[in-house]
């Protein structure tokens, strides 16, 4: 009988990025956001800067604020080291025109003692910018 293996650190830090899509934009769970999101974290969300758990929250209430029925599916992960990377795509609802949008981008993280301390993220600006004027 063989012993499980445990999961290297590239393979946890996979799994962290695929729970916090699932969890914070899938399910809506706010809370996860606590639990996986450094208090001194960084986002780069384009050339917007976010610095702190707390004005992660602002980003985040915002985009729930416009747009709801969030379904982000992973495409490809690649971990090296403390860095995971996932391009993803996703499908919500723009709450004022009640339209159905699809992006696609990519998310780049930093992660250390199983948290997200700096992120670096692009996706499909332009795209979306269309899909509301059609």
């Amino acid at each position: 009988m063989s012993t499980p293996q445990a999961q290297t650190t590239t393979e946890q830090n996979k799994q962290i990025i695929l729970r916090w899509f699932e969890e914070v934009w899938n399910q809506g769970r706010r809370e996860t956001i606590a639990e996986l999101y450094a208090q001194d974290g960084i986002l780069h969300d384009g050339v917007a800067i976010y610095h702190g758990r707390e004005d992660f929250y602002t980003f985040h209430d915002k985009l729930r604020s416009q747009f709801s029925k969030f379904q982000v599916n992973p495409i490809i992960s690649l971990a090296e080291g403390d860095l995971v990377c996932l391009h993803w795509s996703a499908e919500f609802c723009h709450n004022p025109s009640d339209k159905t949008l699809k992006i696609t981008g990519t998310s780049v993280v930093r992660i250390k003692d199983g948290r997200f301390v700096e992120a670096w993220q692009n996706w499909d600006q332009a795209d979306l910018a269309a899909q509301l004027t059609q």
